[in-house]
């Protein structure tokens, strides 16, 4: 659960008048904060993708579990998948945009096998989607198994 569904922030509590709104705003933050850091980490990692030492991909794979710890982490900070699967996400549309051509022709990341360019852009791609996937897998539902199929049949009485 996070911390401002349990009342931890700003003093807020159950009984207090507002406290849904306030919780409202914060996920909602929250979640746009984490899909801006998608969005800057996509941009970002695209340009820095490339750096290799003898064609082996080394800062292609230090974003990839870079990528992974970070969607990992908002898993855990936010208390269920929503919030990973928006920096996935974001992240994930950002790097196709870099990987195309632009209006001029110009290539963010050029990945050719067997050609003079090395192959970061596609560790960087096809790693960082299985590493996002995993990731996102890897964080706990915050509802109870089956309930995203069930909806309210699927609960429990308390």
């Amino acid at each position: 659960m996070s911390l401002a569904k349990q009342g931890v922030l700003a003093g807020d509590g159950p009984g207090r008048p507002g406290g849904e709104a306030l919780d409202a705003v914060v996920s909602g933050a929250s979640y746009a904060v984490l899909g801006l850091f998608g969005a800057l980490y996509g941009l970002v990692g695209s340009f820095l993708q490339g750096w290799t030492v003898n064609r082996f991909p080394v800062a292609a794979i230090v974003l990839v579990l870079l990528l992974f710890a970070a969607v990992r982490l908002a898993g855990w900070g936010m208390g269920g998948r929503a919030g990973p699967t928006i920096i996935a996400l974001t992240w994930l549309v950002v790097v196709f945009i870099m990987s195309n051509n632009g209006p001029g022709g110009d290539l963010v990341m050029p990945a050719e096998l067997g050609g003079k360019t090395d192959y970061a852009g596609y560790v960087y791609i096809i790693g960082g989607l299985a590493a996002a996937v995993l990731a996102v897998l890897r964080v706990r539902p915050s509802g109870s198994s089956g309930q995203w199929l069930l909806g309210r049949a699927g609960r429990t009485p308390r």
